[in-house]
């Protein structure tokens, strides 16, 4: 794919030299690595005649070389080229890997898929050639134990299928999460947009232009902008002036004209709306040309550069906006939609456009009603009006015999005051052109005054109150005929200023500068910025819908489609007749399954040795308790060597290490199978009833009912080393552990999609910020194919399990059981400090005489993929996981678990030779 891989250990290079291949492939695939790693396969005979083959590995610099030994069963002395030497280069003779199980060709090359794929991790592949420098000649013999673990095919085909699904989605827009909360220069963030697509699509205004730098002083749009905030001011001011006691017996009241400052204001207001149109019937169009900034110019209106949003910066700002929204692991159609809406909202429409918006911030109609004054009329009802009155002259009748004077004279001054409220009355301007009408109750109020004073008088004639009670009465009475009075006209002079438009022209006027700003923003200075995050957006929609129309293809084609996926080494994946891939050459695994003890099931519990006889793999495999004796170690067994009990390989190779290389027989097997071991040849009997390899390669069944003793002492280890299917006749040494899939598998595998999906569209951000037109022309297609092969590779090989390389955050990976649906208990207890298990060595019984007695020799380690170290929670209490042994090699991928130890050769097995010229020995 694009460049997803990360300053990481590259794996190592299978080569396969048993058929005498060339090495220029894996030459080529190795020239950009720094550290140059490969894993030979090679016939154990054909070491020397192969020298200038590896020779030329070493032709492009410095390599490290491990080479796996195969076959050679009758070979006694391996003979090793010096390129294979320590400290760089190594040797594992694999005699047999089946351990004399199930021989065949076809057995024996799928048996070395799990140590390929194990080998080829940079860790394991360091520490084996790290302890190979350590032993004599750099040869040994492996034992392993080994655990892997696998999905079913269902789980694997349903998890893959339901990740598709996820990332296809739907035509549905979303909103992405902000990264942070909060207001930016530009304003406020709209649907978690960046500051910079903030300000493309929303009304605000960059920081730098809140000043109206566009305006240029004294020009005639910004002059009439300030005419009509004057014209405000001055109605406002003049207002003011008439409300109270000033307004209504002052000087200020009297000059104030206030209908003809709302006709100032209205021409104020008509004129700068008459200009804004012009300007934006001016600057409309696509984009804005020289002969309209001219224009533009002569109307007072200069048009900066905006240092927050350019053309360059809209760029990051819509992929760092593209690959959150798919770091939210959204459906790719759901992010195509979003991409679209964006384009729809960022595209200009011209500033003619926004003439209609003009008209409904100012609608001209209401601008020319804008001079006719309202009608001055009073709050109180006629009848409180008229009672008060009434009251108030009657208050001032009480004076005996002086009340009726004083009362109807009450009267008048109350219809007097009512008669300067008309005359001065708002709406009515000094020469009399504009007048709204007006009552103020003039005639009612010398009505109800003139009864209130004289039923005044009468009451206090006949009352007959003191004088110095008229007169109180009389001060009363006038102050509470002022008073109100001048409450009243300041109340009616407020209701009359309500019924006035100075609100509308006060927000006709603020609405007027927010349609300028934005269409001088958004539809001019912001233009190209605009078009270009239109004309971005669209594209990368179309390059994200067009992924989504891959993913679908390959959902609709179902898992039986015939697509072959890249292979990475041999050994690997193989394409079945169907066309699907095959990573399990053993079976379905079930290793839960205890098998019965049948007559055509007995063999599962013995090992079919090349010799042709059963043999307990718990005894003769190298798990038994039996006594070691020089006949069953052979001539070369020295009893007084002191290695009669070998306590360094007690966890390695059973209680006794060289018990296994020479313990009792199994059960059924007589006397002959251990002279016919010692000497290397098999005895007729047991020869013929060994297994044919065209027969599909059976183990040689015990005796009906016979089962090993050590057998029932483990039944785990029994169950666990040998399958249950009889056609899952797979190596003793492995252990497999199928589970049904965690439920963090699918996320997992959509949120690499989704990060694998971002990287492709990395590639082809320089194009859309270059030419948007032209970006979608490179069809994503197969880069998308490739994602999803190498996607589907992974979830194949250790269901995803190890983070590709352009995974944002490998440390939060789901561990085994969220991924597999596994327990880690096993894993736990093989990697637990002090932990034991049994490991059996890669040859033969006839082979094993050719190992090291030395219990100091032999290298041991253990090892085990990162993520089962993710899923090693609880930490504490009673199912904690133990502490992990000092020797455990963490490596990054990888479905496999277990314990690998070095055996070295004898010193007189290996030899040191060196080639003749041409390759030949």
């Amino acid at each position: 794919m694009v460049n997803m891989e990360q300053n990481r250990p590259a794996h190592a290079v299978v080569v396969d030299l048993r058929h005498g291949a060339p090495v220029t492939g894996a030459l080529k695939e190795t020239e950009h690595d720094r550290t140059r790693r490969f894993l030979v396969i090679d016939g154990a005979a054909d070491l020397v005649d192969h020298q200038l083959l590896y020779e030329q590995l070493y032709s492009y610099g410095p390599a490290r070389l491990l080479c796996l030994a195969t076959g050679a069963p009758g070979q006694r002395q391996l003979h090793r080229p010096l390129p294979l030497g320590p400290p760089e280069a190594g040797v594992l003779w694999l005699p047999d890997t089946l351990v004399g199980a199930a021989p065949g060709t076809d057995r024996f090359d799928a048996s070395l898929r799990p140590l390929l794929e194990l080998l080829v991790e940079p860790a394991v592949f360091d520490c084996v050639l790290g302890q190979l420098a350590d032993v004599p000649h750099g040869v040994a013999v492996p034992a392993v134990h080994v655990l892997e673990h696998d999905l079913t095919d269902e789980a694997r085909s349903r998890a893959w299928r339901q990740a598709l699904e996820h990332l296809t989605g739907q035509d549905l827009p979303v909103s992405v999460t902000p990264p942070e909360q909060g207001t930016t220069s530009g304003g406020a963030r709209q649907d978690g947009l960046t500051p910079e697509l903030s300000l493309l699509l929303g009304r605000s205004v960059p920081r730098s232009l809140a000043d109206r730098p566009w305006l240029t002083p004294g020009g005639r749009t910004d002059t009439r902008h300030e005419q009509c905030l004057d014209a405000l001011h001055d109605t406002r001011e003049a207002y003011e002036a008439v409300r109270g006691v000033a307004g209504l017996f002052g000087r200020a009241g009297k000059e104030a004209d206030l209908p003809a400052r709302f006709e100032s204001l209205a021409d104020a207001l008509a004129a700068y709306r008459a200009e804004v149109a012009g300007a934006l019937a001016d600057g409309g169009g696509d984009r804005i040309r020289p002969e309209q900034r001219s224009r533009l110019l002569e109307r007072g209106i200069e048009l900066t550069e905006v240092p927050e949003v350019t053309r360059a910066s809209v760029g990051p700002a819509l992929r760092d906006h593209t690959e959150r929204l798919l770091g939210q692991r959204l459906p790719l159609r759901s992010v195509a939609a979003t991409l679209n809406a964006l384009s729809g909202r960022s595209a200009p429409a011209g500033s003619t456009a926004r003439l209609r918006r003009l008209d409904e911030t100012c609608p001209p109609e209401r601008v020319a009603e804008l001079p006719l004054p309202p009608p001055f009329l009073m709050r109180l009802p006629w009848a409180a009006d008229a009672g008060l009155t009434l009251l108030i002259c009657c208050v001032a009748g009480l004076w005996p015999g002086a009340g009726w004077f004083t009362g109807p004279l009450c009267a008048a001054a109350a219809a007097g005051l009512a008669a300067l409220m008309l005359r001065r009355r708002p709406g009515r301007s000094r020469d009399g052109r504009l007048d709204g009408g007006g009552d103020t109750r003039v005639l009612t109020r010398l009505a109800a005054g003139a009864v209130g004073g004289v039923t005044g008088a009468v009451a206090g004639t006949a009352l007959s109150l003191p004088v110095w009670a008229g007169a109180v009465a009389l001060a009363v009475a006038l102050t509470a005929l002022v008073l109100p009075a001048i409450h009243a006209w300041t109340a009616a002079v407020d209701d009359w200023w309500g019924q006035t438009d100075w609100a509308f022209a006060a927000r006709a006027v603020e609405g007027i500068d927010e349609l300028l700003a934005d269409t001088v923003v958004h539809d001019w200075l912001l233009a190209d910025a605009r078009y270009h995050c239109s004309d971005a957006a669209r594209a990368v929609a179309v390059l994200v819908g067009s992924m989504a129309d891959t993913v679908e293809e390959r959902l609709g084609a179902g898992p039986s489609a015939d697509r072959a996926l890249p292979l990475d080494e041999p050994g690997g994946p193989h394409a079945g007749p169907a066309g699907g891939f095959d990573w399990d050459s053993w079976g379905d695994g079930a290793d839960d399954d205890r098998p019965e003890p049948t007559v055509t099931d007995a063999a599962s519990y013995g090992t079919a040795f090349a010799d042709g006889g059963a043999h307990d793999p718990f005894g003769a495999g190298g798990f038994g308790t039996g006594t070691r004796t020089g006949r069953d170690l052979g001539t070369d067994f020295d009893p007084g060597s002191g290695d009669a009990a070998v306590p360094g390989f007690g966890s390695g190779f059973g209680s006794d290490f060289t018990s296994g290389f020479g313990g009792p027989a199994a059960p059924g097997v007589g006397a002959d199978f251990r002279s016919g071991f010692a000497d290397g040849h098999a005895p007729d009997a047991a020869a013929a009833s060994a297994p044919d390899p065209a027969a599909g390669g059976r183990s040689v069944p015990h005796a009906a009912g016979e089962r090993s003793p050590a057998a029932e002492e483990h039944p785990h280890a029994l169950r666990s080393l040998w399958p249950s299917g009889a056609d899952g006749d797979g190596p003793p040494w492995l252990e497999r552990e199928t589970g049904d899939g965690g439920p963090e598998l699918v996320d997992t595998l959509v949120g690499d999609l989704s990060h694998g999906a971002a990287l492709i569209l990395a590639s082809r951000w320089a194009a859309v910020e270059r030419e948007p037109a032209t970006a979608t022309r490179v069809p994503l297609r197969p880069l998308m194919n490739e994602l999803l092969d190498e996607e589907h590779r992974r979830l194949i090989k250790d269901a995803a399990a190890a983070p590709p390389p352009y995974a944002p955050d490998p440390g939060n990976r789901p561990g085994i059981a969220g991924l597999l649906g596994v327990s880690s208990d096993r894993v736990r207890r093989l990697l637990a400090d002090g932990g034991t298990e049994h490991v059996v060595p890669l040859c033969g019984a006839e082979h094993r005489r050719l190992l090291s007695k030395d219990p100091h020799a032999a290298r041991r380690f253990r090892f085990a993929p990162e993520a089962l170290r993710r899923g090693a929670e609880p930490e504490t209490g009673q199912d904690a996981w133990p502490a992990a042994a000092e020797d455990v090699v963490w490596t990054a991928g990888g479905r496999h678990a277990g314990v690998l130890t070095l055996v070295p050769m004898r010193p007189d097995t290996v030899r040191s030779v060196r080639g003749e010229e041409g390759g030949t020995r």
